[in-house]
């Protein structure tokens, strides 16, 4: 979270399934529904890197591809195949 004092308000209003959510989450994480918010929205906006996805065991990798895909949706068709290898001989040579 950034350092700097919170001193803009801001009425929001959002549906009562996310107002449960993020009060799940809140309890779970041991800090107020507000710092939630305000450290999942800082996050949102940090620039994402992939380079550091070597690092993250293969298992974890997959585990996210499996999720996004659906667990009973993992055939790649040959055009996919092919552009999965191509990405990985450009990322080779970088």
């Amino acid at each position: 979270m950034s350092s700097g004092h919170l001193n803009a308000q801001y009425n929001l209003r959002l549906p009562d399934d996310l107002k449960q959510k993020i009060a799940h989450s809140s309890k779970e994480l041991n800090r107020s529904m507000n710092a939630d918010i305000v450290a999942r929205l800082e996050e949102s906006f940090e620039q994402k890197s992939f380079n550091k996805l070597d690092e993250v065991p293969l298992e974890e990798l997959l585990a996210v591809v499996m999720k996004k895909l659906g667990r009973n949706s993992l055939s790649l068709t040959r055009e996919e195949i092919a552009r999965a290898k191509e990405f990985s001989k450009k990322r080779e040579k970088t």
